[in-house]
């Protein structure tokens, strides 16, 4: 795997009362500036261009950051930027910045139309975008959440009428683990496809069920999530889904990061590896 030369962004954060913060994250810049009795969250999501661009990988912070960075005009109206502000009776002065996995499944593609053959399995790395969450530490309250990059909506299901509804990623699933760029904006999950019927499976697309994962860390700063296994029947369109728990074993040192959105009460399936539904922009 690449080696990661960039800066975590996560953590721990002292931004006193005037000041403020700047982080890189990804395609995607986030400023935190603390007033009198007051958080105000910018966010500048990524751009239609930069949804285009995947080698984007920027993980830098300032802290504090220069006051060219921290005017007024940073909250008034721009286009482009969501300003969130928050009001406390003492909003301290520590805050911490955490990574999250999205809040709906995520669809991916393999990078060209890939078939497991009978009685075969296959494993792919996939590539997802990680949720940038903001708490006050003090108290450990979430004050705020947002994409590190914009996801398109996709409907994920058998037909149009049964499924739902998840996020469409255009990373590509790669085959061996050091053909995935390491990017601190992304988390890396191991998915394994076994075919245990008796005729050809067509990936087409899978479904990677993201609310129900946890998040680790390894001692070089990649991130990953627990490993998924799929595993298709005889006869049977979908397959049974079962999240192996804990850090995968190609993660060294690894370190919990963060717990599963969601906690799973029944087992899992996946309706189709080839379900219908069209893109829908965000």
């Amino acid at each position: 795997m690449s080696h990661l030369n960039q800066v975590p962004w996560w953590g721990a954060f002292h931004i006193a009362e005037g000041t403020c913060g700047k982080w890189e994250i990804g395609p995607s810049t986030l400023w935190l500036i603390h007033r009198s009795h007051e958080w105000a969250v910018v966010h500048r999501p990524s751009t239609d261009n930069e949804d285009m661009d995947h080698s984007i990988s920027r993980s830098a912070y300032y802290v504090p950051a220069s006051g060219n960075d921290c005017g007024d005009e940073l909250t008034g109206t721009r286009e482009g930027y969501q300003v969130r502000r928050y009001s406390f009776r003492d909003p301290q002065s520590d805050v911490s910045l955490t990574p999250a996995l999205a809040d709906r499944p995520i669809v991916s593609r393999p990078e060209s139309t890939l078939f497991v053959p009978p009685h075969e399995s296959v494993t792919l790395y996939l590539s997802t975008p990680l949720w940038i969450q903001i708490r006050v530490t003090e108290s450990g309250r979430q004050i705020a959440e947002m994409p590190s990059f914009r996801m398109s909506d996709t409907w994920f299901g058998p037909s149009t009428i049964e499924g739902e509804l998840c996020y469409a990623t255009r990373t590509s699933g790669r085959l061996r683990r050091d053909d995935v760029p390491a990017r601190l904006n992304r988390a890396i999950t191991p998915l394994r496809v076994l075919n245990t019927g008796n005729d050809p499976l067509e990936l087409v697309r899978v479904q990677l069920p993201a609310p129900y994962l946890a998040l680790y860390k390894s001692d070089a700063d990649e991130l990953w999530t627990e490993a998924v296994t799929m595993t298709r029947s005889d006869g049977v369109e979908g397959a049974e889904v079962e999240i192996v728990t804990g850090a995968p074993p190609e993660v060294r040192g690894a370190s919990r990061i963060t717990g599963p959105r969601q906690t799973l009460k029944k087992n899992l399936f996946t309706s189709t590896f080839g379900a219908v539904g069209s893109l829908l922009s965000t």
